[in-house]
């Protein structure tokens, strides 16, 4: 008892020393944002500026690249250069970029490269709620959250070291490690307070109405809200926009409108120029692009491959370059996906030994899909009874389901979502010319127009009174006012 106590008490001490000097070796330093002390981060301003130059193109291929639209790209960088005036570096270096994706995300990189994507200018309504968007990802770069970040995550690293030389036990170090990894994922919850403390002072600096900031912010909770119930799932089950790193809690938004007001703004007073804003987005795409697919309502079509195939009732897809996503009720979902073979390869033989080689499969069948040889077979995988399906479409390119169903449900969904395999067919020429994407349309409200008749002429066969409002800015029950300009989203 007491040499096991004698060995504690030299643990704790060892501990202590060397934290001391690993924090003691950190020096202090003022933030060049907000004036405040801080560790001075590990990594350099010249280190920053080439990790993000070399993660530039990264971060295009994996956003579709830059929207081409020179116009739009030239308007969003006239705003980025005002509100970068206002910064605490007028004269820094930014590098602003419009994502051609439809997912509505923003975010910064170090070295002050800035991305804000088209689906995100498509939710916002006019130039301030932009601006507050670009101000809060140029605080990050000001601010240099990403250093510190970096610079924690060395000092995460190296606890964890410590505690494994210490302890003798490496799965101490590793739990560590995968802890560190984990929290640092993301900017913490001070970091993206400060930036919206910044991005609504730079507001106001560059003659913007501040109060954008805390308006976008309550649009993106209202879109937030709205997927959630269009796919029946709790709200941020599948987040992956925006607000997945960037919550818009009520407390941010409170915080948000106090930070307005400290600023010294007075409501009305700073400039929104929504006119200007919703002219630069007319006739922009909206939605899927063509060359990765579109959906329409239940409906996937891929114009460019020539294929379709349509969800059942109750589910929803979600596309993605690289594969489309079906949920439906009670968790039951659909992976679907490309495939390469040889042309030689039989199309069973593809299925056991190639695509799923390796697992332990029972019934598999031979069929043909609206003329096109395919192969089916069952497994499990973890809760779910599981279904792969593999289609021949060509002979050296097939096209794959892999449908899954909580085991707890039984056989519940099973007939739907066979129809939805089975509903898997080639587009003809004229069918595929036929299919155009959404483009946002910017209209002027008529005496009489109202959001459920206006939501009418919206690209949507549900909630379409619901994604008008919400597209538009405008709370439960409020009504667009003759005159004002407003977005549709049509063919």
């Amino acid at each position: 008892m007491t040499e096991r106590g004698g060995r504690i008490v030299r643990m704790g001490a060892t501990i202590s020393a060397l934290m001391v000097l690993l924090f003691s070796a950190a020096a202090c330093t003022t933030n060049p944002a907000t004036g405040e002390r801080q560790i001075a981060p590990l990594m350099s301003v010249e280190q920053e500026a080439k990790v993000g130059a070399e993660a530039h193109p990264k971060i295009l291929e994996a956003f579709g690249g830059a929207y081409p639209d020179a116009q739009l790209g030239g308007y969003v960088a006239g705003i980025a250069t005002r509100v970068a005036r206002a910064t605490n570096i007028p004269n820094g270096q930014y590098h602003v970029t419009v994502l051609d994706s439809p997912v509505v995300n923003a975010f910064a990189l170090p070295g002050g490269y800035v991305y804000v994507t088209r689906g995100l200018m498509a939710l916002a309504n006019d130039e301030a709620e932009l601006a507050g968007v670009i101000g809060h990802e140029m605080g990050h770069v000001a601010a240099r959250h990403s250093a510190q970040r970096q610079t924690a995550a060395i000092g995460t690293t190296l606890l964890g070291a410590v505690l494994g030389a210490v302890i003798g036990n490496q799965a101490a170090s590793q739990a560590i490690g995968l802890g560190g990894q984990g929290f640092l994922a993301g900017y913490s919850r001070d970091q993206e307070f400060e930036s919206d403390m910044l991005g609504i002072r730079y507001l106001v600096g560059a003659g913007y109405d501040p109060l954008g900031v805390a308006d976008f912010l309550e649009t993106m909770g209202a879109q937030d809200a709205l997927e959630a119930r269009v796919r029946n799932l709790p709200q941020d089950a599948t987040r992956n926009n925006w607000l997945a790193s960037h919550p818009a809690t009520a407390s941010r938004v409170d915080a948000a409108r106090s930070h307005a007001r400290d600023a010294g703004a007075t409501p009305a007073t700073g400039e929104r120029n929504r006119d200007t804003y919703l002219k630069a987005l007319n006739g922009m795409l909206y939605g899927d692009r063509p060359e990765d697919g579109i959906v329409r309502d239940r409906d996937f079509l891929h114009p460019k491959l020539r294929f379709a195939f349509k969800a059942p009732p109750g589910f929803v897809i979600t596309n993605s370059p690289a594969v489309v996503v079906v949920q439906g009720p009670d968790r039951s979902l659909a992976k679907f996906d490309m495939g390469q073979k040889d042309a030689s390869v039989e199309i069973g033989h593809y299925l056991t030994n190639q695509w799923a080689k390796g697992t332990q499969l029972s019934r598999l069948q031979r069929l043909k899909i609206n003329g096109m040889n395919a192969a089916t077979a069952t497994t499990r995988i973890n809760d779910y009874n599981a279904r792969l399906v593999v289609i021949e479409f060509a002979p050296d390119r097939v096209y794959r389901f892999l449908v899954g169903t909580l085991t707890q449900t039984g056989t519940r969904h099973d007939a739907a979502l066979q129809e939805m395999v089975m509903s898997f067919r080639k587009l003809s020429a004229s069918e595929a010319a036929a299919v155009k994407p959404l483009r946002l349309r910017v209209v002027t409200v008529r005496a009489g127009d109202t959001a459920v008749s206006l939501g009418r002429r919206m690209a949507y066969s549900e909630y379409q009174t619901d994604r008008f409002r919400v597209l538009n800015g405008l709370g439960a029950g409020e009504e667009p006012r003759p005159g004002m300009r407003v977005k549709l989203v049509t063919e």
